[in-house]
């Protein structure tokens, strides 16, 4: 699916029709943006903050936090040091690119946070319950693993397998994001909202497909988002 918006730099896939619908209501927008992935580029992060300031009439962009980003290099066999050093440089990084791309697309500047600062509040709280019931769920708990599994893969030599117990350990950022998959429109108190990321895994889509035991809460969709160039 092109969306009319720049549609020359943007690709964008909803998850099912409802998801269209919901994007089509131009409401709200939910960006997730990993420090560390070499996809988030200043360059691709001002092409989507542009885009995503015209396509709909808020824009929240959602950054994973310490936490989530020392648990993704410790699941790759990094010592601790060297996963909080990392991490923490990554998080440093990314914050200038995301501080240029607001200034890029001027005011009102979307507004950014990480995932720790609403970890407390009860929307929050009440996805993440709903999302550990599916975590727990012989129907969904594996679909999780093997896609936390191939994301772990995505930077390591090809002959890289991750441990069980490496898994687990990657299971942190997968558990933290899946709130803001399935009910960030409660989270963020708004009507109706999409959220983003750069592409579609099957544990993601598992949510907004027909006949699943667990599906998102009302009003929420799920996209993917690239930047063609």
């Amino acid at each position: 699916m092109n969306h009319p918006v720049e549609d020359a730099l943007v690709d964008v896939e909803p998850c099912s029709a409802r998801c269209a619908r919901i994007l089509t209501g131009r409401e709200h927008i939910t960006l997730l943006v990993s420090p560390g992935n070499p996809y988030f580029s200043a360059a691709r992060l001002t092409a989507t903050f542009r885009w995503a300031v015209r396509a709909v009439k808020r824009v929240d962009v959602l950054v994973s936090d310490l936490e989530m980003t020392v648990a993704t290099y410790l699941a790759r066999g990094r010592p601790d040091q060297h996963a909080y050093r990392r991490a923490r440089a990554d998080i440093s990084q990314m914050a200038a690119r995301i501080r240029r791309a607001c200034e890029s697309v001027g005011r009102p500047y979307p507004r950014v946070s990480e995932f720790a600062e609403w970890a407390d509040t009860a929307e929050y709280r009440r996805g993440l319950a709903y999302a550990r019931r599916a975590m727990a769920d012989p129907d969904y708990g594996p679909l999780l693993r093997a896609g936390t599994r191939a994301a772990l893969r995505a930077k390591m030599p090809a002959s890289w397998e991750p441990t069980p117990q490496q898994i687990d350990l990657g299971l942190v950022h997968s558990e933290k994001t899946l709130p803001f998959i399935i009910n960030a429109v409660g989270i963020l108190d708004v009507a109706e909202t999409v959220t983003a990321y750069s592409r579609l895994t099957p544990d993601t889509r598992y949510f907004f497909t027909e006949g699943a035991k667990f599906r998102a809460f009302p009003g929420q969709g799920y996209i993917g988002l690239r930047i063609r160039k």
